[in-house]
């Protein structure tokens, strides 16, 4: 299987180390959860699938780590990150502020010629709800809008931030009744940005992260979701 992953990136050697080459692989496998939550990951074993040495790999982790994905733990190597209600509650509340700023900006800045590719993204959506397909259009659809914000630092910390609560993104896009509502939010988006309306995604927006909010919480035991509704509020007036 390593050998086949890395001849899938054959074709970027030439300008990727091959420490950049296994954190995609590795970040790929968290994202898709073939490692999760809680999960070891040994450095040999590891190296002995990627056909590398200790180095790079241990390189690939500290740079994981670095992300929010994994942690180096006394007695335990590494593993796959769980996270917190606590930690849950700090990274949508992060988020907010940021992906309306990336949000809104995109909507000033927007060409229908690119809101046409986004679109296409979304059509593709519709047609691929259930599968792996539809949770990597997913990622795609967010990081293609808000790159028309022509923020790319910004961007930078929102994909960090997002990647993070990648491994928990099932616990709330299995459910067909919340992934309707989402995709429903992804065309007002796109309607705002073609109306050159930030004002008009900013509700659309709000809601599509309180929702995963909520229903992360509640999967790690959270039942006053009230009072994070309250923070989430003033975060909300203050962006």
């Amino acid at each position: 299987m390593a050998s086949d992953s890395l001849s899938l990136e054959r074709k970027d050697i030439a300008y990727r180390s091959l420490t950049q080459i296994i954190v995609e692989l590795i970040r790929r496998e968290i994202y898709e959860g073939t490692h999760r939550p809680g999960t070891r990951l040994n450095i040999a074993d590891l190296a002995q699938r990627f056909q590398a040495s200790a180095v790079p790999v241990r390189e690939a982790l500290r740079n994981l780590e670095a992300e929010g994905l994994v942690e180096f733990r006394p007695n335990r190597g590494v593993v796959v990150r769980d996270l917190s209600a606590s930690e849950v509650r700090e990274l949508f509340l992060m988020r907010l502020p940021l992906e309306l700023l990336a949000a809104t900006q995109a909507a000033l800045l927007a060409d229908d010629s690119a809101l046409d590719g986004i679109e296409a993204i979304l059509k593709r959506m519709d047609e691929t709800v259930g599968s792996e397909e539809w949770h990597a259009l997913h990622e795609q659809y967010h990081h293609e809008f808000y790159s028309l914000s022509q923020l790319p630092r910004l961007i930078q910390h929102v994909e960090v931030l997002r990647g993070q609560m990648r491994p928990y993104a099932k616990l709330y896009l299995s459910d067909a009744r919340h992934v309707e509502m989402a995709q429903t939010e992804h065309y007002r988006m796109v309607a705002a940005a073609r109306a050159r309306d930030p004002n008009a995604i900013r509700p659309a927006l709000v809601e599509h992260l309180r929702r995963p909010a909520h229903k992360a919480l509640a999967a790690l035991g959270v039942t006053d979701l009230a009072e994070f509704d309250k923070h989430f509020e003033l975060v909300t007036r203050g962006s």
